[in-house]
């Protein structure tokens, strides 16, 4: 492997474990009931406050784990998704879900672009078997 694949392989990498990080951290106060209920109320997650928060330090987890990048990838996007869709609802500012959400896309690129074209693969791969 030459070096600046290498390179990119770990900014992707340092991207994911900063945004992973962050999903575990910012997820551990949600699933322990300890989020400030003013905010929770605010956003009017309080029932499904714990169920987000544990669904934020899985998809952190399976974003930093190499062999579950693509799942990692689909559940960080549906995750900020999320995001942007609660606080468009709430008339806030959603600059920083969707700047982490390209960066949560540039990182898994970076990393490992095939992971990204699987499904290419696939669709291939049962065409060339099939005929």
């Amino acid at each position: 492997m030459n070096s600046l694949n290498r390179r990119k392989q770990v900014v992707g990498f340092v991207l994911h474990l900063l945004i992973g990080g962050m999903m575990i951290v910012a997820g551990s106060p949600k699933l322990l009931g300890l989020a400030p209920p003013e905010h929770i109320e605010r956003m009017g997650l309080t029932e499904s406050i714990r169920l987000v928060g544990a669904g934020e330090i899985v998809t952190g987890i399976l974003l930093l784990i190499p062999r579950t990048l693509s799942l990692g990838i689909l559940m960080t996007s549906s995750f900020w998704g999320g995001a942007i869709c609660v606080h468009m609802t709430h008339g806030e500012s959603y600059l920083l879900q969707s700047a982490l959400l390209v960066a949560s896309w540039v990182g898994a690129y970076l990393r490992n672009p095939a992971a990204l074209d699987r499904q290419t693969h696939s669709t291939m791969a049962v065409t060339t078997c099939c005929h």
